[in-house]
C-alpha cells in the first residue's frame, strides 16, 4: 500500500511539474510574440510618420514598404486588413476619409496589443 501511496505522489509530483513548464513555456512565447509586435508597430508607425512628412523621398518609400511587408507577417488579422483598406482607400483621398482609416489602423494596434480604449480620438499625422 505504501508503494502504491509513494507512486501516485511521484506520478503527481511530474505531472506537476510538466503542466508547469508547458504553461511557463506558453505564457513566455506569448510574451515574446508581443514583444515582437510592439517593435515591428513602432517601426511601422515611424516609418508612416517619416513618408507623410517627406512623401516624395524614394527611401521613406522603401521603408515603409519594408516595415509594412514585416507588419503583413506578424500583425493581427485585424491590422494588417486596416493596413491594407487604408492604403487603397485613404492615402491621397480627402483628408477626412484618410484620417478616418489612419485611426482605425491604430486601433487595431493597439487592440492586438491589448491596449484598452473607451474614448480613443481620431489621429492625423502632421507634416
Amino acid at each position: 500500500m505504501e508503494i502504491i501511496i509513494s507512486v501516485l505522489g511521484a506520478i503527481s509530483a511530474v505531472i506537476v511539474a510538466v503542466i508547469g513548464a508547458v504553461l511557463s513555456n506558453k505564457n513566455s512565447n506569448m510574451l515574446q510574440l508581443r514583444k515582437l509586435k510592439e517593435e515591428h508597430y513602432i517601426s511601422y508607425i515611424e516609418s508612416l510618420h517619416n513618408l507623410a512628412a517627406n512623401n516624395s523621398s524614394r527611401d521613406a518609400i522603401s521603408k515603409y514598404t519594408y516595415h509594412r511587408d514585416k507588419l503583413l507577417i506578424v500583425g493581427s488579422e485585424k491590422v494588417v486588413k486596416s493596413i491594407l483598406q487604408y492604403e487603397n482607400e485613404a492615402v491621397g483621398k480627402e483628408t477626412n476619409l484618410h484620417d478616418e482609416f489612419l485611426t482605425n489602423v491604430v486601433k487595431a494596434i493597439r487592440q492586438d496589443l491589448k491596449i484598452k480604449d473607451k474614448n480613443f480620438p481620431q489621429i492625423y499625422l502632421k507634416k
